[in-house]
């Protein structure tokens, strides 16, 4: 593999996590019942903590939608 496609795996992979990013955060703010304390912790963890912080706000949202 040359170092152009690596490259360009790379970039497609870190814009699609950022789309995801972008579209956890607008859920976050528009969707959810969390208070502001929550959205805010939620919203740096969404951009500080990469790989994790994504599926991780899935889960938990998940978790948290069923029992209420």
């Amino acid at each position: 593999m040359d170092i152009a496609a690596v490259q360009s795996a790379i970039i497609i992979l870190v814009s699609l996590y950022y789309i995801g990013v972008v579209l956890s955060i607008a859920h976050l703010i528009f969707k959810t019942d969390y208070n502001l304390t929550e959205r805010l912790l939620w919203m740096m963890v969404l951009w500080v903590v990469p790989l994790l912080g994504l599926p991780a706000y899935w889960l938990f949202w998940k978790r948290r939608s069923s029992k209420v």
